[in-house]
């Protein structure tokens, strides 16, 4: 992504959370912009930017060359076999994972955020407050710029995408959302937890996810969660991927460690 590009990204991302922060939800710039990427890249290379990386990978890609004349047309993700015959694998020991945002109406407060995580993810550059591949059979020596759209994806967000940010704010006001292939009320993992749920994205992948308020102030529209093709609904991976966001979600703590007085100006 050149300078160019980071600079509109960066535009976009701050239109959003603004939004965001006054009630506003998503304003779908990000959707626009991830479209637009994505053509620049086809017409450049011929490939997608989110799959983009220079190191090989146990996971391989597989989508058709052919286009509509009429209408761009998202690739059709397939997962590796290899990739669902790691389900018979045992899962690594789990890691505490931290990480600090900040929260309040300027920004002033320092959190600090911890959860354990299976071994079996590893952590990548993401645009979002944490994520890490699905990759058992790796170590942490890898390019932690890798990115490839058939590797199931551990993810915490705090400003969600369209369909999970409405789906969360419906609940969070009484609702029962009505396109959730999963959903189930959480009353046992304190007042920031309140459902958990499966949904198909508008990419037709598959989110398994809590949502988990973590921020008091800033757009609590937030989740943690774990993304995956639909062909592994119903397999053994799928079980071993959702295990691991419940063990993400029962260890999650969240800690105030500054608060930053600052005065009118």
């Amino acid at each position: 992504m050149g300078l160019f590009d980071k600079l509109l990204k960066g535009a976009v991302d701050a239109i959003d959370n603004a939004a965001a922060k006054n009630g506003n939800g998503p304003t779908g710039l990000k959707d626009l912009f991830n479209q637009a990427m994505d053509k620049k890249d086809e017409a450049i290379n011929g490939s997608s930017s989110t799959t983009a990386s220079n190191k090989p990978s146990t996971a391989t890609t597989s989508s058709s060359g052919k286009r509509s004349n009429c209408a761009y047309t998202r690739p059709k993700y397939t997962t590796p076999q290899e990739v669902l015959d790691t389900a018979s694998i045992p899962a690594k020991p789990s890691r505490e994972i931290t990480y600090e945002i900040f929260d309040g109406k300027d920004a002033e407060i320092r959190v600090k955020v911890s959860f354990d995580l299976s071994g079996d993810f590893i952590e990548t550059e993401c645009d979002f407050d944490y994520g890490a591949m699905y990759l058992p059979n790796c170590d942490d020596d890898f390019d932690d710029n890798y990115s490839d759209s058939n590797t199931p994806y551990f993810e915490m967000v705090s400003a969600p995408d369209d369909e999970i940010y409405y789906m969360i704010d419906k609940c969070r006001n009484g609702g029962t959302p009505d396109n959730a292939m999963m959903f189930l009320r959480v009353d046992d993992m304190g007042p920031r937890i309140q459902f958990k749920a499966k949904v198909k994205n508008r990419f037709g992948k598959i989110e398994y996810f809590y949502n988990c308020q973590l921020h008091d102030e800033f757009n609590p529209q937030s989740y943690i969660g774990v993304c995956y093709n639909a062909d592994v609904v119903g397999t053994p991976l799928e079980k071993k991927l959702m295990a691991a966001v419940d063990e993400a979600v029962r260890t999650m703590k969240r800690e105030v460690l500054e608060v930053e007085h600052r005065p009118f100006r």
